[in-house]
C-alpha cells in the first residue's frame, strides 16, 4: 500500500510544474469576457491583467442611469443601461454582462490589475433599448463608514450570436461605461436601524415612567430576598408600555408596538442603507393598517369587567386591593380567568409577520410580501378578538351575578339582623365567591379579608 501511495505522490510532483506552466498569464478566470481584438486561439475569459489594459486604453460608451443601492447586505448595485447604436437589438438581448469596482481614488488611466475586484452581475431583464441590471459587489463594505468607490460595466457579445444563438466561445467586449458610486456601511446602517428602534423604545418608556409613576412604585416593592429593582427597569417592560386604563396588558396595544418598533427599525436601516427615503409595501401598510384598526375597536369595546356598583363593593369591603394593578404576560393570552384561543393565533401569527418583516424587509422593503392568507389570519384573529372584548365573558358574568347576590343578602341581613335566612345566604354566598374573584383578579384579590366579612363590614381608609 505504501509504495503505491510513494509512487502516486512522486508523479504529482512531476506533473504539477507542468500543469502551472500550461496555465495563461494570470491565476484565474477573471471575467467571461474574451480580449479585444480576440485573442488567437479565442477563449472566453479575461485576466484581470487584461481587463484593467482595455479600461485604461479605451474611452466608455456605455450611457448608465438611476444608480441605487440596494437595501441586501451583499453590497448591490441596481442600475439600467441604454443599448449603444452600435449594438443591435437581437445581439444586445443576448448580451453578457460583466462588472468590475476599483477604488475611485484611482486615475481612471491609471488602473492597476491588483486594485481590481469582481462584480457578480445578477440576470439581467433586457429590452430591445434599455437593460436593468443588479450587481453585487462583495467586499467594498469596508468598516463603519461609506466608502466611494467607481464600477465599470462590460457588455459582451458573442458576433455569431445571430447565426448561432447561446454559443458563449467568442464573446468579446462590445462597449463599457463606468460610474462612481457609494458603498454605504452595513455595520452602520444595521446600528442606525437598531439605534432607531431603541430611541423609539426609550421615549415610550420615559413617557410610561411619568404616566404610570404610582403603579411602577407599586412594582417596586422589595422582593422577599430585600432586593429591589429601580423604576426604569419597570418603565421599559413592554406590558407596561403597552397596558389600557384598567392595567391589563393589552394584545392589540401590544401589536402595535411590536409593529411600529420593528418598522421603524427596518426603514431607518433600509434608508441609510440605500441612501434614500424607502417606498412602504403594500404588505406593510396592511399590517399596519389591521393592528391600528384593531387597537382603536378594542378601545371602544374597552370596560371594567364588573359592574360599576359591583366594584365598588369589593373595593368598599376590601376584599380587592385598591392599588393600581400590575400588567402581567399572560394579560396577552388569557382574559377574565380564562385562555383565549383567539389571542393566541393573533399573537401567534403577529410574531411571525414581525419576524419575517426583519429577516427579509430589510433586504428589499419596498417588494416586502407575506402570503395573502397570513394576511388574512391575521384580520380574522383581530376581528374575533375585538367581537370578543364587545361580549361578555362568562366568568365575568358569574362573578356579577354572585357579587350581586352577596349584595342584595348583606343589605337584608343589615335590614334585619335576625334574619336567619338572609345571614344564611350572605355566608352562603361569601364562601363560594373566592374561586371567582382569584380567576378573574389573580393576586389583587384578598382571600383573608373575605373569609372574615361580615355584613356592614367597610375597610378602614
Amino acid at each position: 500500500m505504501w509504495p503505491i501511495l510513494f509512487r502516486l505522490a512522486i508523479i504529482a510532483l512531476v506533473l504539477w510544474p507542468a500543469a502551472v506552466l500550461a496555465q495563461p498569464s494570470g491565476t484565474d478566470v477573471f471575467i467571461r469576457c474574451g480580449p479585444t481584438p480576440p485573442a488567437d486561439p479565442p477563449r472566453p475569459w479575461m485576466f484581470a491583467d487584461e481587463v484593467a489594459g482595455y479600461l485604461n486604453g479605451n474611452a466608455p460608451t456605455l450611457a448608465i442611469k438611476g444608480v441605487q443601492q440596494t437595501a441586501k447586505a451583499v453590497p448591490t448595485v441596481e442600475f439600467t443601461v441604454s443599448r449603444p447604436e452600435a449594438i443591435s437589438a437581437a445581439d444586445w438581448r443576448a448580451a453578457w454582462f460583466e462588472a468590475v469596482i476599483h477604488s475611485s481614488a484611482l486615475p481612471r488611466t491609471g488602473i492597476d490589475a491588483r486594485n481590481l475586484r469582481l462584480g457578480r452581475p445578477l440576470p439581467p431583464s433586457p429590452t430591445d433599448t434599455t437593460t436593468t441590471v443588479m450587481v453585487e459587489i462583495p467586499d467594498t463594505d469596508i468598516g463603519w463608514l461609506p466608502s466611494r468607490w467607481e464600477v465599470a460595466i462590460l457588455v459582451c457579445v458573442d458576433p455569431d450570436t445571430g447565426a448561432n444563438p447561446g454559443r458563449d466561445d467568442r464573446r468579446q467586449i462590445r462597449a463599457f461605461g463606468r460610474v462612481p458610486l457609494y458603498i454605504s456601511s452595513l455595520n452602520l446602517s444595521a446600528a442606525l436601524g437598531f439605534g432607531a428602534f431603541a430611541a423609539l423604545y426609550v421615549i415610550l418608556a420615559l413617557t410610561a415612567r411619568r404616566t404610570h409613576a404610582r403603579q411602577i412604585e407599586l412594582m417596586r416593592q422589595p422582593a422577599e430576598d430585600g432586593s429591589q429593582r429601580p423604576g426604569w427597569w419597570f418603565a421599559l417592560m413592554p406590558t407596561v408600555i403597552s397596558q389600557d386604563a384598567f392595567g391589563v396588558c393589552s394584545l392589540s396595544r401590544f401589536q402595535v408596538l411590536l409593529f411600529t418598533l420593528v418598522i421603524a427599525g427596518v426603514y431607518a436601516y433600509v434608508m441609510v442603507r440605500t441612501g434614500a427615503l424607502p417606498n412602504l409595501s403594500p404588505t406593510v401598510l396592511t399590517l399596519l393598517g389591521i393592528t391600528l384598526t384593531g387597537s382603536t375597536l378594542a378601545r371602544v369595546t374597552d370596560g371594567p369587567v364588573l359592574e360599576t356598583p359591583n366594584r365598588l363593593w369589593l373595593l368598599g369591603t376590601g376584599v380587592l386591593d385598591s392599588s393600581p394593578r400590575q400588567p402581567h404576560w399572560q394579560d396577552l393570552l388569557a382574559a377574565e380567568g380564562e385562555i383565549d384561543v383567539t389571542r393566541v393565533q393573533a399573537l401567534a401569527f403577529s410574531l411571525f409577520a414581525a419576524a419575517a418583516l426583519v429577516i427579509y424587509g430589510t433586504g428589499d422593503l419596498e417588494n416586502f410580501r407575506i402570503p395573502e392568507q397570513l394576511n388574512y389570519l391575521i384580520g380574522i384573529s383581530q376581528v374575533v378578538y375585538v367581537a370578543g372584548k364587545a361580549l361578555p365573558r362568562e366568568a365575568a358574568k358569574r362573578l356579577n351575578e354572585e357579587v350581586r347576590t352577596i349584595r342584595d343578602a348583606e343589605a337584608k341581613a343589615l335590614a334585619d339582623p335576625a334574619d336567619a335566612v338572609a345571614i344564611k345566604t350572605f355566608e352562603t354566598a361569601r364562601n363560594g365567591l373566592g374561586s371567582s374573584l382569584f380567576d378573574v383578579f389573580g393576586e389583587r384579590f384578598r382571600e383573608a379579608r373575605l373569609r372574615g366579612l361580615q355584613p356592614g363590614d367597610r375597610a378602614i381608609a
